[in-house]
């Protein structure tokens, strides 16, 4: 055999090799992949059901005893009082009380005027008096001797008319002589002219006494101006109350209308307060009596009970009052709000409230004896309930606003509309938040909330342990 054939022979078997040597690795795969057998499907479980989330509630609470709308508010004074001087003149006397920021009493003497040109005016008007008085006085008795002398000349002339009379009867029978005759005609003219003057004396003294009336009338109007001028030298404080600015010394001299001094009355204080419309709606809805709400104006606001809380470090006072009126015309455009006043008729009527909301007893030293202006205090009027509220821990409400239920073990998402929150609770009303008086309310938290998840309240877990750990004991 040649050298070129045993070559050709190698390449051969080398091919053969090549392809023999892959079927035999495979089929040695398969024998030893079937050697080892086959392993079984694994079971399938099925799905175990979503066990319910632990939760912690509360009850919701019924609201019976009314609300209070919250506020805050500025202490005003009631009224103040510039005291003007009436009557011109020199101050002859300012009294010690009569300095900014002493109190006084209401008929306090502050200032004095010089009173003497208005003394002597009194003494002149009460003499024009009593001589117009007198004046009368003659009057009536020229009156009463004119009433006698005219009755007498009444007689005289009846007597001459008779003697004419008689005469004419003795003249016709020829037995006087007509001298006679016409001399009894001169005595009958003679004192009828007395009967006719003493008659127009009594008109003359008759108006001369209505004229001296009138006199007496406006003496005694004068002396009245006189003597209303003379006590106005004495300028008293109309009411209880701080002076707030006195703006004349003693010695000075002031016209009519000078400005002297200006009280704060402090028998009652207000406090200005803005209420939201929503609020003043609850006010106008917990009027109770229907001609109440009738018989009030357009613009007026019901009077409401309320508190003012002043707070003075840890300690709480409180007033009494009552929301009286609003100020102004309508709505602040800012702040939208309506601008109202709080009458606090006790100003000096404070009442210590403790930590549990009590009134204490007696006051603490440091504790203010009246409202005083410029305080800044909270307003709380008192509203009457007209329709079911509910109220809920304020830890229950979620930051977005929503309040979970747990309603037959299952979470129930509202996000209802608050009307008030105070004292850590938040009340709703029944009728628009869906909230029922009794329901549960989620106060935990909840991983991923869903609306009809399950749930499980804690406290009815606690419940149940207790009723098995019982039904174990009993025998």
């Amino acid at each position: 055999m040649s050298e070129q054939e045993m070559k050709l022979e190698i390449s051969v078997g080398k091919r053969i090799l090549g392809w023999v040597t892959p079927v035999v690795i495979l089929g040695a795969a398969i024998a030893g992949f079937l050697s080892m057998g086959s392993t079984p499907p694994p079971v399938r479980r099925e799905a175990e059901a979503p066990a319910a989330a632990p939760v912690r509630t509360v009850a919701v609470r019924l609201e019976t005893g009314g609300i209070d709308v919250e506020a805050d508010g500025v202490v005003v004074p009631l009224r103040e009082v510039t005291l003007a001087a009436e009557v011109g003149g020199r101050v002859t006397r300012k009294s010690d009380a009569c300095k900014a920021g002493q109190y006084v009493k209401r008929g306090t003497l502050l200032f004095e005027i010089d009173p003497r040109d208005y003394e002597l005016d009194v003494s002149r008007l009460e003499r024009e008096l009593t001589q117009a008085e007198l004046t009368i006085e003659e009057i009536d008795e020229e009156l009463a001797q004119n009433a006698v002398s005219t009755e007498l000349a009444q007689r005289q002339v009846a007597l001459a008319g008779r003697e004419v009379n008689r005469l004419d009867l003795l003249k016709a029978s020829k037995i006087i002589t007509e001298s006679e005759h016409e001399r009894s005609q001169r005595d009958e003219l003679t004192v009828t002219n007395t009967l006719t003057i003493l008659q127009g004396q009594k008109r003359v003294l008759a108006k001369r006494r209505n004229r001296m009336l009138e006199a007496q009338a406006l003496a005694s109007t004068m002396l009245d101006r006189a003597k209303l001028d003379l006590s106005r030298t004495r300028i008293v404080a109309p009411a209880d109350g701080v002076v707030v600015d006195d703006k004349v010394e003693q010695d000075s001299f002031v016209a009519k209308g000078t400005p002297l001094v200006t009280l704060e009355d402090t028998s009652a204080a207000e406090v200005k307060t803005s209420l939201q419309m929503d609020e003043i709606a609850r006010i106008w809805g917990g009027r109770r009596p229907v001609g109440e709400a009738a018989s009030q104006g357009a613009h007026d606001v019901p009077d409401t009970p309320a508190s003012v809380v002043f707070r003075l470090g840890n300690r709480v006072y409180q007033w009494e009052g009552m929301l009286s009126r609003q100020e102004g015309r309508g709505i602040e455009e800012k702040t939208r709000t309506l601008p109202c006043r709080v009458l606090v008729p006790d100003p000096a009527g404070v009442k210590a409230i403790d930590r549990y909301g009590a009134a204490m007893t007696n006051l603490p030293p440091e504790a203010p004896r009246s409202l005083l202006r410029g305080m800044f205090v909270e307003v709380r009027v008192h509203v009457d309930n007209t329709t079911d509220l509910v109220s809920i821990p304020a830890e229950a409400q979620r930051p977005s606003g929503e309040v979970w239920l747990v309603r037959d073990g299952r979470l129930a998402i509202h996000k209802p509309h608050a009307m008030q929150m105070s004292g850590g609770r938040i009340v709703y009303d029944v009728a628009t938040s869906g909230l029922l008086p009794n329901d549960r309310v989620v106060v935990s938290q909840l991983s991923n909330p869903r609306e009809g998840m399950l749930v499980a309240d804690s406290e009815d877990r606690v419940r149940e342990s207790l009723k098995t750990a019982d039904a174990k004991d009993t025998p």
